[in-house]
C-alpha cells in the first residue's frame, strides 16, 4: 500500500530559538526503558545511542498490540486509544527530540487528542488527506477539520510508525520536510495524537498528529540537524537530509559532504524560510546506504549561510552504524579441565551491560535432519505470513511432508523459517538439502542462510532466483545441494531459509503450483549442542560457576561442556561471545579427599583452615582431619635408635599425589634433605648424630595440586 503524509505552514513566521545542546549519557536509562519523555543521550557515544534506541525506540515497537481502538469507520466512531498505545506515540516523538539534542518534553493534550481523533477518522473514511477538508466528507465535523488544519496528517501508518514517516518526509510534495520540522521545531512543547487503524481491507490506517500553536518561548539558537550529528542507527536515516536553524537564511547556502575522504554528490531540493518550523536547508545525498555491516561517517559541511546572528557555516560529521551489532564480544578465561565439583569462570565486562546469560551445553555427533515431519518435532521458528502451511503434504522428497515458501495473496514480506540448532561445524562440514522451485519471478530469491550471533545477523551462502512463470521451467526433481562451512569452523551457528522478493513484484499462490520447497536439512562432520542450560547473571557479575546447576546435570569425567556468554545490553540480549570448550576431569589425590570427605574446608594444600599449624596438605598425606585442631604430635615424631636420628611411619592407605620426605639441620637455618631408605609405602629417614650437639627433623611433603 501507498503511504503518504501531508503538512501545512504557518501563514507568519516564528520567533528563533535554539537548542538544548547534549550533555551527557542516556538519561532516564535502560532501568527505565517505558519512559516517555525526558530522554537526554550523548550520541557521540556509540554504545549510548544504541543503548537509547534499543531502549526508548524499540519500547514502542509493538505499539499495534497496545492500541484498543473502540471507534468504527464505517459509523462515523472516532473512539479512542488506549493511553499505552498514546505514550508510545509521545515517546517516538521525544525519541526523535532527544537524537536531535532538543528537550525531550513534549506533552500531549487530551482536548486535542480528542479532535485529532476525528481527523483521523475523517481521513481513512475518505481514503485521502486533506488539511482542509470539505463539509460534505464522510464523517465531517468542525473539531476533526480544526485538528486536520494543525496537524501532521498520515495515510498508511498510524502511531509511531506515522511519527517514522513524519521523520523520513518523503514524497514529491514533501521536499521541504515540513513533517519533520514540526516535530523538531526548536518551540515545540504539546501535541497530541489521533489514530486510526487499518480497517477490514476498505479503509487505511491514519494519523494525525496536532503540531501548531501554544509554542513555548524561544531560547537561544542552535542548528539541528536530521540526521543529527554523531551516531545514527542506519535504519532511521533518512533519503532527505536538513539543516535547521532559527531565523536563517538558506537561500545561497551550498553543502560539501564526504564520505572516506571521497565526494557524495549532493542536491539541494529546498531552502525554505520559516513558517513551517525553523528555516531549513534540505539536501539528497546521493548512494546512502539502507543498512551498514561496520560503522560508515559522513562529513557535512554547510556554507554561504546568513542572517542577523546566524552563523555563516556549519560542520558535523553523522556517523550510520547498526544497533545489531554491539560491537564488542564476551570471551570466557579460565581452565581447560575443570574437576567434576566444578570450577569458577571469568569473563570481560561489556560497557552498558545490564546484565549477562551463561549458556551451557553438551555436544552429539549424531546426525540429524530436518524434514519437516511432525515427529521427531521439527527444530523450526517460523516466520511465514498467515494464508498456508510451511510444512505441507502436497510436494515432498521423502517422508510426509516437505517446507514450503511462498507468497499468499496480498502479501510482499520476506518468508522464511529458522533451524533452532546450534550447530558446530568442523573443516569439513557441508550444509545439505534439496529444494524444488514451482511459479516464482526471476528477481524472487530463496537464500539459505548461517548465523554466529544467535540470528541477529544473517549471512547467505546459497542463493538461487525464481524460475518464471512457465511451469516448463519448473524443477522437474530435487536438486541436491551441498555448501562448505569450512569457514564457520568452530563457530557456533544456526541456520535459515528465506524467500525475498528483492524489490520487484511477486507470484502469489500457496499450493504445490507456487514457491520454493525444501526438505532434507541437514550438516554433516559437525557438532550439535544439546541440553543448553541458561543461567541468568545480574548487573555487574562478570564470573560463573560450571557445575551441576549451570550445566542442568551434575559434571561427568570425560565429558566436553560447551560454555558462551551474551550481554544484555540496552533493553536486549545480543550474540553470544567466544565458545569456550572445556572437558571435566575426575578428581583425584588431594581434590577427591577434600570434596569426599571435608567439602566444607577452604583454600589448597598450601592453606591452614582450623588454623592449627598443620597445613591441609599436611594432614592429608597422614589422614588427619582438616576440620580439627589437631596436636604436632599427631604427626610421626623421630626418635633415637642407636647412634641414629630416625622418622619412620607408614603412609595411610588411599593417600596418591603426595611425596614424603624430610630434612635434617642443626641451627634450624640450614636444612638438609634426607636419603628415603624405606621401600613402598613405608618410609625410613635416618640421620646420623655423631659429634653434634642438636639435631632437628622436619617432614618435607609435596602434595599434587
Amino acid at each position: 500500500m501507498k503511504h503518504s503524509i501531508a503538512w501545512r505552514g504557518l501563514a507568519a513566521g516564528l520567533v528563533a530559538m535554539g537548542l538544548v545542546g547534549q550533555l551527557g549519557a542516556y538519561t532516564p536509562g535502560s532501568s527505565n526503558p517505558t519512559a516517555i519523555d525526558g530522554f537526554v543521550v550523548n550520541t557521540s557515544d556509540r554504545r549510548d545511542v544504541l543503548v537509547f534506541y534499543n531502549c526508548a525506540y524499540q519500547a514502542s515497537a509493538d505499539y499495534a498490540a497496545k492500541m484498543a481502538w473502540t471507534g468504527n469507520v464505517a459509523a462515523c466512531l472516532p473512539g479512542t486509544t488506549a493511553s499505552a498505545y498514546k505514550d508510545d506515540v509521545r515517546r517516538r516523538v521525544n525519541f526523535f527530540r532527544a537524537m536531535c539534542g532538543l528537550p525531550a518534553d513534549i506533552t500531549f493534550d487530551a482536548t486535542k487528542a480528542a479532535k485529532c481523533q476525528e481527523a483521523a477518522l475523517m481521513m481513512s473514511a475518505n481514503n485521502s488527506l486533506n488539511h482542509f477538508p470539505p463539509t460534505n466528507w464522510l464523517c465531517y465535523t468542525a473539531n476533526g477539520a480544526e485538528a486536520a488544519g494543525a496537524s501532521n496528517l498520515a495515510f498508511g501508518n498510524d502511531g509511531p510508525a506515522a511519527v517514522d514517516a513524519y521523520m523520513e518526509d518523503s514524497g514529491s510534495n514533501n521536499a521541504a520536510v515540513g513533517h519533520r520540522r514540526w516535530i523538531v521545531y526548536s518551540r515545540a512543547q504539546e501535541m497530541a495524537t489521533g489514530d486510526i487503524p487499518f480497517v477490514n481491507g476498505s479503509n487505511s490506517a491514519t494519523n494525525s498528529l496536532w503540531v501548531i500553536g501554544n509554542f513555548k518561548a524561544a531560547p537561544a539558537a542552535q542548528f539541528v540537524t536530521w540526521p543529527n550529528a554523531g551516531f545514527v542507527p542506519d535504519r532511521l536515516s533518512p533519503a532527505r537530509w536538513s539543516l535547521s536553524y532559527p531565523g536563517a537564511n538558506f537561500a545561497s547556502a551550498s553543502v560539501v559532504m564526504t564520505q572516506g575522504g571521497a565526494p557524495v554528490t549532493t542536491v539541494i531540493i529546498s531552502n525554505a524560510a520559516g513558517g513551517i518550523g525553523d528555516s531549513t536547508l534540505v539536501w539528497e545525498p546521493a548512494g546512502l546506504p539502507t543498512s551498514v555491516t561496520g560503522d560508515v561517517s559522513y562529513d557535512v559541511t554547510v556554507s554561504g549561510i546568513s542572517g542577523a546572528g546566524v552563523p555563516a557555516s556549519y560542520s558535523y560529521t553523522v556517523t550510520l552504524f547498526n544497533p545489531d551489532m554491539l560491537g564488542d564480544s564476551v570471551t570466557i578465561s579460565g581452565t581447560n579441565t575443570p574437576p567434576t565439583t566444578g570450577q569458577s569462570y571469568t569473563f570481560n565486562g561489556i560497557d552498558q551491560a545490564d546484565g549477562y546469560e551463561v549458556r551451557v551445553s553438551t555436544g552429539s555427533t549424531a546426525l540429524w535432519i530436518e524434514g519437516a515431519e511432525d515427529a521427531p518435532a521439527p527444530h523450526i521458528v517460523e516466520g511465514i505470513s498467515p494464508g498456508y502451511t510451511l510444512r505441507q503434504s502436497a510436494l515432498r522428497r521423502t517422508g510426509s511432508k516437505a517446507f514450503q515458501l511462498t507468497y499468499p495473496s496480498g502479501v510482499f514480506d520476506d518468508q522464511s523459517f529458522i533451524v533452532t540448532r546450534d550447530v558446530l561445524p568442523s573443516a569439513s562440514s557441508q550444509l545439505q538439502f534439496f529444494d524444488r522451485a514451482r511459479f516464482s519471478v526471476t528477481t524472487t530469491t530463496m537464500d539459505a542462510q548461517v548465523s554466529t550471533d544467535n540470528g541477529t545477523t544473517w549471512a547467505t551462502v546459497f542463493s538461487r532466483n525464481g524460475v518464471g512463470l512457465n511451469s516448463g521451467l519448473w524443477d522437474a526433481n530435487w536438486i541436491s545441494r551441498s555448501i562448505s562451512l569450512a569457514s564457520y569452523a568452530g563457530q557456533v551457528i544456526r541456520l535459515r531459509f528465506i524467500m525475498k522478493s528483492n524489490g520487484g513484484f511477486v507470484t502469489q499462490g500457496v499450493d504445490a503450483n507456487f514457491g520454493f520447497f525444501i526438505d532434507d536439512i541437514t550438516v554433516t562432520n559437525a557438532t550439535e549442542l544439546v541440553n543448553a542450560t541458561n543461567t541468568a547473571l545480574a548487573g555487574a557479575s562478570t564470573s560463573f560457576t560450571l557445575n551441576a546447576s549451570s550445566a542442568g546435570a551434575a559434571l561427568v569425567a570425560g565429558t566436553d561442556y560447551y560454555m558462551q556468554v551474551r550481554p544484555n545490553v540496552g533493553c536486549r540480549f545480543y550474540g553470544y561471545g567466544a565458545l569456550k570448550i572445556v572437558t571435566a576431569q575426575a578428581l583425584t589425590g588431594f581434590a577427591a579427599w577434600i570434596a569426599t570427605n571435608y567439602p566444607a574446608v577452604t583454600g589448597s594444600a598450601m592453606d591452614d583452615h582450623e588454623f592449627d599449624g598443620i597445613r591441609n596438605g599436611i594432614e592429608y598425606a597422614f589422614d588427619l582431619n582438616p576440620l580439627a585442631v589437631d596436636p604436632a604430635s599427631s604427626l610421626p615424631q623421630p626418635m633415637v635408635s642407636g647412634g641414629n636420628y630416625v622418622l619412620s611411619y607408614s603412609e595411610p592407605f588411599g593417600v596418591t599425589g603426595v611425596t614424603y620426605g624430610a630434612e635434617w639441620s642443626e641451627n634450624l637455618t640450614d636444612w638438609n634433605d634426607i636419603t628415603d631408605t624405606g621401600s613402598g609405602g613405608s618410609h625410613v629417614f635416618s640421620v646420623s648424630i655423631g659429634i653434634k650437639t642438636t639435631l632437628f627433623i622436619r617432614h618435607k611433603i609435596v602434595v599434587a595440586p
